[in-house]
């Protein structure tokens, strides 16, 4: 996301859950950061293609403000952008990267998860569904020696560790700046 003029960064639009007048079918709150100026853009896109229209759309005015938010609100819209971002979440194993950073305390403020079932419950609540098992997770973990940044795995290339790597540096970036 690129910094807009003026200081401010974006716009955070909520998309609240509901069923749809037109349609029967369940709907689920999304939030967003758009920049202003792309944000025209965006309500005629959701309506052109959806049929739907923005019903709520909060200003945020910076960094600061968005570091401002809670540390969960944060993780959670990290978690939530990384897997829509292309490229990022490219296999469903990848959330072991994210749990073991969060478990080695390298996310400031975010030490809830007790356990990989309870890491995974926190996914399914917030939205996401294309989860791992636990087993799938803790299978993963076997292969990692280190602390993050200096993870070295037993079960890939060089290339295939760094895109690991990436997956929770690019969670980090989303976390502590937004964007």
């Amino acid at each position: 996301m690129s910094e807009v003029s003026e200081g401010r960064l974006a716009s955070e639009i909520d998309v609240y859950s509901g069923t749809s007048s037109s349609q029967t079918q369940q709907m689920r709150k999304v939030t967003i950061m758009v920049p202003d100026d792309k944000m025209a853009l965006l309500e005629e896109l959701v309506k052109a293609i959806f049929d739907m229209e923005i019903v709520e759309v909060k200003e945020v005015d910076s960094i600061e403000e968005f570091q401002r938010k809670s540390p969960m609100e944060r993780f959670d819209f990290a978690l939530s952008a990384i897997v829509t971002e292309k490229g990022v979440i490219i296999k469903r194993y990848d959330f072991a990267w994210i749990y073991s950073v969060v478990q080695e305390g390298s996310v400031k403020d975010i030490n809830m998860f007790s356990s990989v079932k309870s890491f995974r419950q926190h996914l399914f609540n917030i939205g996401i569904d294309n989860v791992p098992s636990n087993s799938t997770i803790s299978d993963r973990l076997a292969h990692k020696r280190n602390r993050f940044p200096s993870w070295e795995f037993s079960d890939c290339d060089i290339t295939e560790a760094q895109r690991r790597i990436n997956v929770v540096k690019r969670l980090l970036c989303l976390y502590n700046k937004g964007k």
